[in-house]
């Protein structure tokens, strides 16, 4: 699941469309951008709904006899929420229907959307960029001063869910983070015995795989170039100093350019670990399933992921606790540093639609309140996931390289996804330069093109 502009769906971009699709897409939609943020829409920033007022958020045992509404999730998802429904349901006398809508999720989502058909409630990744279109249309519901909003743990409340400084989003799980996951037994195979504590230490680590000899080691790093949407998180890694410096707040005013130094450095260090031969032979060609596969079996050292690649991995492990926590582990990693990096994706962020339906409106927030108060130890129970809210304990199941991923969370810094006006195809051109067909200044020129036309498509000053 791919897309130019790179809408995460569970961390894995959607099915691509060209860069003249993407300017057509905004075309369509009108001023308002519906896939990307940065606009100066005044559409965007003129709600002003007093989400203060006695009774704007309901309580969660609120009697709701013959309400139903409408969830959106994508196929991934449409299971994922069953717990809390089910509570909600027997909670209230609500009645939750959910449709799967199909891959691309964000794309169909957005058309449908478009086209007046609206759900009640949806998952959606909770980044500037996704809401951006939606709020400039005056689709969602604002959902400040909940109840909630002093519960979440530290740190946590205000990552995600805001577009110019006002909540569109609930934020109901961790969101993923950008960094390495590694195989324990081959780390202590090589002798390493600490981790990395930036870019240059985890290239020496990786060395000394490579020099160690490891039985059935098929290489030190491992990328997925035949599914593309992963080559970009060795990029990305490189740049939360430069990040939290305002690097994107650069590239979005058009006064720093993918070519310019900072990203272009990050490039050539990425297709350099390739020239080092730290990387796998078949990397232009193997798929994300290969790279998970061989990182559980000790075939390689080190990927760089998000959360959704160690999912795939639980997967591949039966869930074995003990299988995973033996096996493997995670750290955060930056070129200077220990930052991670964020990337938000659906399966954590929910927004609610203005329907028109005062009543199913009203509804929508009292499930949302109702997720992450009374519902919420059922449902990170039922999917096995860290607890982001303070009254409520992660379950005693989730892997360790989870808990060590969202503790990450405190020292972090938003991805491209999260900071950019238009989030181009990056992640294809490296794929391209890893299968021999791009050099790096071509990855980094059609890059810069690329956002250029999007950005100046949707009206953003200095295109």
């Amino acid at each position: 699941m791919r897309c130019g502009i790179e809408a995460m769906k569970k961390g894995k971009p959607m099915q691509k469309k060209t860069v003249n699709s993407l300017i057509r897409a905004v075309a369509v939609i009108g001023a308002s951008s519906m896939l990307l943020a940065g606009c100066s829409n005044p559409a965007a920033s003129t709600d002003n709904t007093d989400t203060s007022a006695a009774g704007y958020w309901p309580e969660v045992s609120t009697s709701l006899d013959g309400v139903t509404l409408t969830l959106w999730t994508g196929a991934s998802e449409k299971n994922y929420l069953n717990k809390a429904i089910e509570g909600f349901e027997k909670l209230t006398g609500a009645t939750v229907n959910t449709e799967t809508i199909p891959d691309s999720y964000e794309n169909n989502v957005q058309t449908k959307v478009t086209t007046g058909d609206m759900p009640d409630l949806a998952l959606w990744q909770p980044t500037t960029s996704m809401l951006a279109g939606f709020v400039s249309q005056g689709k969602l519901q604002a959902l400040d001063n909940a109840p909630f909003e002093s519960a979440y743990k530290d740190g946590l409340g205000d990552i995600a869910g805001k577009y110019n400084g006002k909540r569109y989003a609930l934020l109901f799980s961790s969101p993923s983070v950008i960094g390495a996951y590694y195989n324990k037994h081959v780390f202590e195979a090589a002798g390493i015995d600490s981790m990395p504590q930036n870019w240059d230490e985890l290239v020496a680590d990786a060395e000394k795989i490579k020099a160690a000899g490891i039985d059935g080691l098929v290489s030190p790093l491992y990328e997925m170039g035949g599914s593309q949407w992963g080559t970009q998180w060795a990029v990305q890694v490189q740049l939360a100093e430069a990040a939290k410096d305002g690097l994107w707040d650069r590239v979005n005013e058009n006064k720093e350019k993918f070519t310019d130094s900072t990203i272009m450095e990050a490039i050539n260090n990425y297709n350099d670990l390739f020239k080092q031969g730290l990387y796998n032979a078949n990397a232009g060609s193997a798929k994300d399933t290969d790279q998970e596969q061989a990182l559980l079996d000790g075939k390689t050292g080190i990927i760089f992921g998000n959360r959704s690649q160690f999912t795939a991995i639980q997967a591949m492990a039966d869930n074995n606790i003990d299988t995973l926590n033996d096996t493997i582990g995670y750290f955060p990693i930056s070129k200077d540093g220990t930052i991670s990096t964020l990337v938000p994706d659906t399966s954590g962020g929910m927004i609610a639609f203005k329907t028109g339906d005062a009543k199913r409106e009203s509804a929508a927030r009292q499930f949302m309140n109702y997720l992450v108060t009374d519902g919420y130890e059922d449902f990170i129970t039922d999917q096995n996931l860290p607890s982001i809210m303070k009254a409520v304990d992660s379950p005693s199941t989730v892997p360790q390289a989870i808990l060590d991923a969202t503790d990450a969370i405190s020292n972090s810094v938003g991805s491209m996804q999260m900071l950019a006006i238009a989030n181009p195809d990056l992640y294809i051109n490296l794929a391209n330069m890893v299968n021999g067909t791009m050099t790096p200044e071509e990855v980094a020129s059609v890059t810069q093109d690329q956002f250029s036309q999007v950005a100046k498509a949707q009206g953003a000053k200095g295109f």
